[in-house]
């Protein structure tokens, strides 16, 4: 071969490369160094916040200041609970190490550099000096991501943090993936916090089980505003505007067509094993019978009780009750101020108020009551969410429980004593139960999360980004996400994610442990759209077909690699769980990890039913071929059934 038709054939292989980066750089600036990728405004020298504040979900509380590390501008946060963030392109299968230099204002709280989307679990560095410090962290981009987030947070406190200077270097491809053995089976250890323990773990076999449920947002936002269910605080609706347009009988949230039992049955339906519709949401709501003169509910607005409904439904329909309580109120301008002397910011505007503590004490009292009417009057409930424990939207975790009393007992010097009246009390001791003490007379058995100052049986993750990362064993884990794109409230017309997207979703989920809640967003008279629907339902059709991967089982025995494979097993049984972006796909076959000395029985395709010829390796891996991936090409699901148990 001449060297000129080497060097054009060589252009030709690189060519694809070299628009890749063309385009990157285009897109991002170069320092001439083509080791270093620069984002763009990474020093925020353009004296503006773009593009770190493209979503405003992703922005809170940012702002251009000229307390810089180096040039004139640095972006500040804070204070309390403040962000930004910024999407951008990267290499697929490739390391990479994220810097910033970060300073805090007071020392008595920290700034967080976090990169997160990139086909690996979320990692994060601070720093909590008042110097400003360069962090950095280290992460390799999946083989099938090409972009990834940097978000810069600065998680709660008075004073501010302060970034500059972010840097992102290139520092080659990623290596190969080693073979792996089984990993280790851990079980995750009961805690004890508040003088109440968590649940066995017996008794959250059932929820690691189903592994499919159902999350409802509905209430009185369904008809505000296009129904986001921050709509109150977003737009700042003074509670008693939004009270009346939330109760206007035309135009207002009416349940007029609500049947709980369609909800059920749809649940059902979708392969679903349990379900937590929202009892009260943050604006105060709630869709039950309450008796504090405080309470706003469904039986005074409507003279129903949706909650009644909806409880003896899914029970009928054999599928496991789960409820919702945010026990925030933005009805209460004490919520930003529970001390009285220190306002959090909020979009209201209020100030620092003496009357504010007494007001936030109020708050806790018809909290106190609406729990107690929950976990007594609805029978069995195997699930609590809990959502809002957090004070003025700021995370203080200690306050949070000194507040809400969150253990065994309420504290009877605490600040915030709640009236006689809405007490209950332990047998015997004559002590005023807490929060977690409520739980445990009443509900003994139900499952709670960890979003209300106390420890949680279960913990959770949320969004609609994919689940990434390593299987969780250091607690039993939930991930929740809207099949609705844009809020977990009622949005008309709004789209859905697909079929293929929510079995994705799923998949991602099992394999690492994970439940998914899967929210769907009623209309204000109790209607699921129909786009909402048909995903659900085509879900189902795919789980009847492939359940036995995903019910019953856990994750393992190795570890996932995101986008290309995961598993999950059962007893005897390992199931591969195989995605689009199979980097030996194009070949027609599927090669597992090593399964030591032990031997194969029988392979097939769980969506077919149809048996594969396969081969051990001296390696002790397993090829599988004739591997259909067109048949289900976003989720291929084999299952290898051992002549002996996984473990």
């Amino acid at each position: 071969m001449t060297a000129p038709h080497f060097l054009r054939i060589l252009r030709l292989l690189l060519l694809p490369t070299i628009l890749f980066m063309s385009s990157e750089l285009t897109a991002q600036g170069t320092t001439g160094d083509p080791g270093i990728e620069i984002i763009v405004n990474s020093d925020f020298e353009t004296g503006k916040l773009n593009p770190w504040n493209k979503f405003s979900w992703l922005t809170q509380r940012a702002a251009i200041t000229e307390i810089a590390h180096s040039g004139k501008y640095a972006v500040s946060l804070g204070p309390e609970s403040a962000r930004c963030a910024q999407e951008v392109k990267i290499r697929p299968n490739s390391r990479y190490r994220l810097s910033a230099w970060v300073r805090t204002e007071s020392g008595a709280e920290q700034i967080e550099l976090i990169a997160k989307d990139y086909g690996g679990p979320k990692l994060s560095v601070a720093s909590a000096l008042t110097a400003y410090k360069q962090v950095s962290l280290e992460f390799t981009s999946a083989r099938t991501v090409d972009s990834f987030w940097i978000m810069l947070n600065h998680p709660n406190g008075p004073g501010k943090g302060y970034v500059d200077s972010i840097e992102l270097e290139y520092l080659g491809e990623a290596p190969e993936p080693t073979i792996q053995e089984f990993v280790p089976v851990v079980v995750p250890q009961q805690k004890f916090e508040g003088g109440v323990g968590t649940l066995p773990n017996r008794d959250v076999d059932w929820f690691l089980d189903a592994k499919f449920g159902m999350f409802i947002h509905w209430g009185v936002y369904s008809a505000i505003d296009r129904g986001p269910e921050w709509v109150m605080h977003n737009k700042a609706i003074a509670p008693d505007v939004y009270r009346s347009r939330a109760e206007d009988p035309k135009t207002g949230f009416t349940g007029a067509k609500f049947n709980a039992a369609d909800w059920a049955d749809l649940a059902k339906n979708s392969g679903m094993k349990y379900m937590a519709l929202t009892t009260r949401h943050h604006d105060g709501y709630a869709l039950f019978d309450s008796k504090h003169p405080n309470s706003w509910t469904s039986v005074k607005h409507l003279g129903r009780d949706f909650i009644k409904e909806y409880t003896d439904a899914v029970r009928a329909a054999g599928l496991n009750v789960g409820l919702y309580y945010s026990p925030m109120s933005w009805r209460y301008p004490g919520y930003f101020n529970v001390t009285g002397d220190n306002c959090k910011p909020n979009t209201w505007g209020y100030t620092a108020q003496d009357w504010h503590k007494e007001n936030a004490r109020l708050m806790k009292e018809e909290v106190y009551e609406q729990l107690s009417v929950l976990l007594a009057n609805y029978g069995p409930i195997g699930y609590m969410f809990w959502d809002g424990g957090w004070l003025g939207q700021s995370v203080d975790a200690a306050l949070e429980t000194r507040f809400w009393d969150s253990g065994q007992y309420q504290d009877p010097k605490g600040d915030w004593q709640i009236g006689e009246a809405f007490i209950e009390k332990e047998e015997g001791s004559g002590k005023a139960l807490g929060v977690m003490g409520l739980v445990r007379k009443h509900q003994p058995k139900m499952i709670v999360n960890e979003r209300f100052g106390w420890a949680g049986d279960v913990h959770g993750e949320e969004g609609s980004a994919a689940t990434t990362g390593n299987i969780r064993t250091e607690q039993h884990m939930e991930k929740c996400m809207s099949v609705q794109k844009g809020g977990w409230g009622y949005v008309p017309n709004a789209p859905v994610h697909t079929f293929e997207e929510v079995a994705v979703f799923l998949s991602d989920c099992v394999v690492r442990n994970i439940n998914l809640l899967l929210n769907v967003a009623p209309d204000r008279e109790g209607l699921i759209p129909q786009s909402q629907q048909e995903v659900l339902i085509q879900t189902g059709a795919w789980l009847k077909k492939v359940g036995p991967a995903i019910y019953n089982t856990r994750g393992g025995p190795w570890q996932p690699l995101h986008g290309e494979y995961g598993f999950t097993y059962r007893d005897d049984t390992i199931y591969c769980h195989i995605y689009a972006g199979y980097r030996d796909k194009a070949t027609g076959t599927f090669t597992t990890q090593s399964i030591g000395s032990k031997s194969v029985s029988k392979i097939i395709d769980l969506y077919s039913g149809r048996e594969l010829p396969w081969k051990k390796n001296d390696n002790n891996t397993v090829t599988i071929e004739k591997v259909d991936y067109a048949q289900t090409p976003y989720v291929t699901v084999l299952q290898i059934t051992l002549n002996e148990d996984v473990y």
